[in-house]
C-alpha cells in the first residue's frame, strides 16, 4: 500500500509538535527535529523485537528512526514480527 507523501508530513508533525510542547527539543521545525521529511520516508512499522509497539519511520535511505528521533538497528527482521 502506497502512502501520499502529505500523510507521511502530517504524521511527523504531530510527532514534532508533542515533542516541542513537551519542552523536549528546541527545534523549529519537524526536518529539523528529525533531520528528514515526508518525502524520505518509505514506510512505517508499528512494532519492534524487544521493544513492543511503536511507531518507526524506515527512510529510502535504509535508516530507521522512531518519534522520537533516535535511529534503530535497520534490519527488516526486528519489525513488524512478533515471536511467540
Amino acid at each position: 500500500m502506497l502512502v501520499d507523501v502529505s500523510s507521511y508530513d502530517d504524521i511527523l508533525e504531530k510527532y514534532f509538535r508533542v515533542t516541542k510542547g513537551l519542552g523536549l527539543t528546541a527545534a523549529g521545525s519537524k526536518e529539523e527535529f528529525f533531520g528528514f521529511g515526508g518525502c524520505d520516508v518509505l514506510r512505517m512499522h508499528f512494532h519492534k523485537q524487544g521493544f513492543g509497539g511503536g511507531t518507526y519511520f524506515r527512510l529510502r535511505d535504509g535508516r530507521v528512526v522512531d518519534t522520537c528521533a533516535q535511529e534503530h538497528p535497520p534490519n527488516p527482521i526486528w519489525y513488524d514480527q512478533t515471536t511467540h
